[in-house]
């Protein structure tokens, strides 16, 4: 299924992420509130998305937040529909060519639930380090911080096999 990335409507991905019970990155229940926050929607080609609209459209959303230019470095936080095809080589490279490429990053930083073994596994092959945090999700549930840097991002097999850190890797992109 070929996928649409959307750009430019920040507030309505936002939303969709932070309203999500499962969504990575220690997203906020109560919404952002990072008033420069980016975000990239992904849906499905078939589909439009119209901007205003309810974000019926959306199989799945990346925010970026709390980006720190001083110090190279930016938060993500991810979700997705269940049952939804949507990570893909080209979502990878249009998800770490933002923060690294576009901002000019050093560091991508994304928190996750201790029980979440199976996207620790994922983050863990996307090169991902993992640093528990005791109670970090509520008195009876540890998290996990995963930070990526530049250098071990370029250097994961999925970068070096299709090449996302090169800047004439072109992504179709919605506006």
């Amino acid at each position: 299924m070929p996928l649409k990335y959307i750009f430019g409507q920040d507030q309505l991905v936002a939303d969709f992420v932070a309203r999500s019970k499962r969504a990575t990155g220690f997203a906020p229940r109560a919404g952002f509130t990072d008033r420069k926050l980016r975000a990239i929607g992904i849906a499905k080609t078939d589909s439009e998305l119209i901007p205003g609209v309810v974000d019926s459209e959306l199989i799945a959303g990346i925010v970026y937040f709390n980006h720190l230019p001083e110090a190279g470095t930016i938060e993500m936080s991810v979700e997705a529909l269940p049952g939804q095809h949507w990570l893909t080589r080209s979502t990878l490279a249009v998800m770490f060519q933002y923060p690294f490429l576009d901002c000019g990053c050093q560091m991508l930083i994304t928190g996750i639930s201790a029980r979440s073994t199976h996207i620790l596994r994922m983050l863990g092959a996307l090169n991902f380090t993992h640093i528990l945090i005791p109670r970090a999700c509520g008195r009876d549930e540890d998290g996990v911080l995963s930070t990526l840097t530049y250098e071990d991002w370029v250097a994961g097999k999925f970068c070096q096999k299709y090449g996302h850190h090169l800047l004439d890797v072109k992504i179709e992109k919605a506006a």
